[in-house]
């Protein structure tokens, strides 16, 4: 009975703290077994289809950092496929999306940059490096969930960070002086964890000139213990096409 009441109360305090819509689209990653899958669009809204908006991202690559090796993507349906079998911490880019004008949206006109980060969880020793992701987002070994948003390799300190919990529902985070972020990880099942970046340095891409670049980094982690996600907002079904 006394833990099944800490158990309520550690719901409590945490559901307020999980709302409001997501931000924007992202990429982020996820794993099939031994497969690797990219995904573009919001984890517990939308997974882009091609043809569609999923042909915006011209050519992402993505790294296994476990064996150190670039490892080709293929276009589906629903997702980019990475091709064979990877290991457990994986890392991909997109760097090829057009300028964007959005003015109307408080940002200007800029050159978006994605990255996306996957770990499974708990981390037991530091992650493997990623130098091809400009921001990042890197889980910190230890007991607690934690994570660091980290640009160019250095602590980006208060930066935001949105995590999408495995049943939809959002908590934001301010990252402290050293980059590092506490997390509430409750439940079992996948979450995305989302920070946005603007550099303000002015450039030509494509033709196209931009007076920002705007990256923008995810890093999705996997629970396989936990209580059962509570709430009605759960992620999309994953696709089965090849």
């Amino acid at each position: 009975m006394i833990r099944r009441s800490l158990r309520h109360l550690l719901l409590a305090a945490l559901l307020p703290a999980f709302a409001g819509p997501a931000a924007a689209h992202y990429l982020w990653l996820e794993r099939e077994g031994d497969a690797a899958r990219l995904y573009f669009g919001e984890a517990a809204e939308v997974r882009e289809q091609s043809p569609g908006r999923l042909d915006e991202m011209p050519a992402p690559r993505l790294w296994d950092l476990s064996a150190a090796a670039e490892r080709k993507l293929a276009r589906r349906a629903g997702s980019f496929l990475g091709e064979g079998r990877v290991g457990p911490h994986l890392a991909a880019v997109e760097e090829g999306y057009a300028v964007k004008d959005w003015t109307r949206y408080g940002h200007g006109v800029v050159k978006p940059l994605f990255y996306a980060r996957y770990s499974p969880w708990p981390v037991r020793q530091a992650v493997p490096a990623a130098p091809e992701l400009r921001l990042d987002v890197q889980p910190l070994p230890g007991a607690a969930p934690r994570a660091a948003v980290l640009f160019d390799g250095k602590p980006l300190a208060g930066a935001k960070l949105i995590v999408t919990a495995p049943n939809g529902w959002q908590q934001e985070h301010k990252a402290d002086e050293q980059g590092q972020v506490a997390l509430a990880l409750p439940w079992r099942g996948q979450y995305v964890l989302e920070v946005v970046h603007r550099e303000a340095v002015a450039g030509e891409f494509q033709g196209q000139r931009y007076e920002a670049k705007r990256h923008r980094a995810t890093l999705t982690l996997v629970r396989r213990d936990g209580l059962a996600a509570a709430g009605t907002g759960t992620l999309a079904p994953k696709h089965a096409e090849r």
